[in-house]
């Protein structure tokens, strides 16, 4: 007398099977996969391929060996998924050979499918961002508003706050330059825009960052110095990124995303090219930074 099948559970799409079947012969063939590609991205290789019309199909196995390690995997998926993502993966790992094969209710294995691939770089991790506790007096500006100075970023309360010169007209961009008092090898920071909704406020910045910082050769907050007119690739500074599309709105707040830096820094410089008004100066109550450690996995 034939077996039946007991218990079938999937698990985050991977397929655990449990059976008292002896009779594997009791199931058609598997059906084929088609379309087979493998796609690379930071840490992983994503295998997709097309699943037959029919129901001959109960699983999809992938097999590979990492050779740099020495250890062989299987990862499986059931019929209704047409990918597999091979994780944990390094770049210099190399290319990592692939078995795919799909199979039917009785384990049986249909046609193999050979592909090679190898991931992307994987992403660094990071650890618990820590609030820097930033000095007002080296906090710096090309454009220095005497009656709201810049250390009001960073006093703790977003009732004050930093306004660049709006009376003589100082041009663009305008730069924010703060010494975090440590190097960072990783960042995210957050800000509040200032209490009054006639201000403008950031909406495109460029995040640089050095590893010095001389005011008496740039920004000492309290010379008026036009921003088209200084190349600060000059100090030494290294572009990290560029946010767009900044929040506008009084007391509105802003949290970055993690950022890893090019290697570890002590100065960061906001460059500011473009305000939520359009006009040639901002306002801004509080800055945090906040520092996190980074591990690079190669």
């Amino acid at each position: 007398m034939k077996k039946k099948l007991t218990a079938v559970c999937l698990i985050g799409g991977a397929v655990i099977l449990c059976s008292c079947n002896d009779d594997k012969s009791s199931y058609p063939i598997p059906s084929d996969i088609e379309n087979l590609k493998a796609t690379s991205a930071p840490g992983q290789i994503i295998l997709n391929w097309t699943n037959p019309t029919d129901e001959n199909l109960y699983y999809v196995q992938a097999e590979y060996t990492i050779e740099a390690t020495g250890k062989s995997y299987k990862k499986q998926v059931s019929q209704y998924t047409n990918e597999l993502i091979i994780d944990n993966l390094l770049q210099k790992y190399g290319d990592i050979n692939i078995t795919v094969q799909p199979f039917n209710k009785g384990y049986t294995a249909g046609v193999i499918h050979q592909i090679t691939a190898r991931s992307e770089k994987a992403n660094p991790t990071f650890g618990t961002p820590v609030k820097l506790k930033l000095d007002g007096k080296k906090i710096w500006t090309n454009a220095p508003f005497a009656a709201h100075p810049a250390k009001d970023v960073a006093d703790g309360s977003t009732a004050t706050f930093f306004h660049t010169q709006w009376q003589q007209k100082v041009e663009m961009p305008h730069y924010l330059i703060v010494d975090l008092g440590e190097e960072a090898s990783a960042l995210k920071f957050r800000f509040t825009n200032s209490p009054r909704a006639a201000d403008s406020s950031w909406k495109t910045v460029n995040l640089y960052t050095s590893d010095s910082y001389d005011p008496a050769l740039w920004f000492d907050g309290v010379k008026l110095i036009h921003g088209n007119s200084v190349d600060i690739a000059k100090g030494g500074t290294r572009k990290e990124t560029t946010f767009t599309d900044l929040p506008a709105g009084a007391g509105k707040v802003y949290n970055s995303d993690i950022i890893p830096l090019s290697k570890p820094s002590r100065f960061l410089w906001f460059e500011t090219t473009e305000t939520t008004s359009g006009t040639a100066f901002f306002t801004l109550a509080e800055l945090e930074i906040y520092a996190c450690s980074m591990i690079i996995p190669e």
